[in-house]
């Protein structure tokens, strides 16, 4: 997995090729059916641009030259980096005159790639890896995240009250397990089924939009910012974006215990160097609309030592969720709450513990008629290890108990163990 962002040079040869080979072959194709002379300034011009991504840093470091208007062609990048290739992204609107629109407008732009291939030994014909995720196809490549950030920072001035936003655009298998209900289930596309659901169209590519907000900063205390739309869970350890996850592969705890994405209203703030907290109302669990008419809570706070050594995270989630009982009502209180401790035990060893424990009322129905509530929780645990500056290997171990099988389908205990290398 490659990560291209607006002010870091991440990028090697071929990721760049992957991501900007396939739009200049669209280009191109539309060409063919109008008049050239129409796109030929465009298509030279991205010919050019195609060119200088692909290059490497060292190739294209001695062809920079910043604040030149004479040079359109130059490696010209919006920071102060002395790599001029990073940036590059963001850089498609400088006109390396010192000038950049989005920059300008304080506004980011930028994105990632994710591809994987899993390995299935027992080669199952529906293709299917299930109850592992979201890496469940089964030798294949799967195009998990071909992902786009838009983002405006609120608070870029602590002094004073700002507006800003973010939208998250996300292409690709990982779609499917971050569709929420009223907006990305009605996309084209998206029809693989959703958590705990795996259907039989395994190649499946759908579009979502996991987070899509605007953000308002008061400079109230230390600052407090409250987000308003559609956002990321605040549940766990493991997240939904590549970049921040060690592992291609999620656990359990992550892809069954938890939500992905809520719709609402989220506020946070830091109290001290040591405390901060987060507080809001939403819909629900990977809901768009509020069909039921209720509304969920979702808060916690985050305590970090002295030492800035290690933190204690809680967070918790509770409101009514569809259970789909056939008895009674079919809206009952779900709650999970999550337990993240991280170390710092010496300079290059890290660990971290967490701790979910989910339950949902009235559930299913038992063996005599009667509703009965649901429990699921688990343990997960994580050592990561720096090599160098800039390698990492790290473990996982997980045991994830389903007691009444209302989250997987099937109740038992899973385990989990993983190792890797960055």
């Amino acid at each position: 997995m490659r990560r291209f962002n607006l002010r870091k040079k991440t990028w090697t040869s071929s990721w760049s090729l992957l991501m900007f080979g396939g739009v200049s072959l669209l280009l191109t194709g539309v060409t063919q059916g109008a008049d050239p002379a129409i796109f030929s300034e465009t298509e030279n011009n991205f010919t050019s641009e195609l060119q200088l991504v692909s290059a490497t840093a060292e190739n294209c470091a001695p062809a920079c030259v910043k604040d030149s208007c004479a040079i359109t062609d130059s490696c010209c990048a919006t920071d102060d980096s002395d790599d001029c290739c990073s940036g590059r992204l963001q850089g498609l609107f400088d006109d390396c005159c010192g000038n950049n629109w989005l920059a300008d407008h304080g506004i980011s732009l930028g994105g990632w790639t994710e591809v994987g291939l899993t390995f299935n030994g027992d080669r199952p014909a529906n293709k299917s890896n299930a109850p592992v995720g979201a890496n469940d196809i089964s030798n294949g490549f799967m195009l998990n995240q071909f992902y786009f950030q838009l983002s405006k920072d609120a608070a870029t001035n602590a002094d004073c009250y700002g507006l800003g936003f973010q939208v998250d655009l996300l292409v690709g298998h990982d779609s499917n397990f971050t569709t929420a209900t009223g907006l990305d289930n009605t996309w084209a596309g998206n029809d693989r089924g959703g958590v705990g659901v795996f259907g039989t169209d395994k190649d499946n590519i759908g579009i979502a939009m996991p987070q899509m907000y605007a953000s308002f900063y008061a400079p109230i205390g230390n600052g407090v910012t409250v987000n308003v739309g559609h956002f990321y869970k605040t549940i766990g350890y493991e997240v939904v974006t590549a970049p921040d996850n060690f592992f291609y592969s999620h656990a359990y705890t992550m892809m069954y215990s938890e939500p992905f994405t809520h719709t609402g209203v989220l506020a946070s703030s830091q109290i001290n160097d040591n405390v901060s907290w987060t507080s809001g109302l939403t819909t629900g669990w990977d809901d768009f609309s509020n069909k039921d008419g209720t509304w969920s809570y979702l808060g916690g706070f985050t305590f970090t030592a002295d030492d800035e050594l290690s933190s204690l995270a809680f967070a918790v989630s509770s409101g009514t969720e569809t259970t789909g009982a056939v008895l009674a009502r079919d809206e009952d209180t779900r709650t999970i709450y999550s337990i993240v401790y991280t170390r710092q035990l010496t300079d290059c060893l890290t660990y971290v513990f967490q701790h979910d424990n989910g339950r949902q009322e009235k559930a299913f129905v038992n063996g005599d008629g009667n509703l009965e509530n649901a429990h699921w929780y688990g343990i997960n645990q994580y050592l990561f290890y720096d090599l160098t500056d800039n390698t990492k290997a790290g473990i996982r171990a997980e045991w994830w108990r389903d007691d009444d099988g209302f989250r997987l389908g099937g109740d038992g205990n899973y385990y989990n163990v993983t190792a890797g290398l960055n």
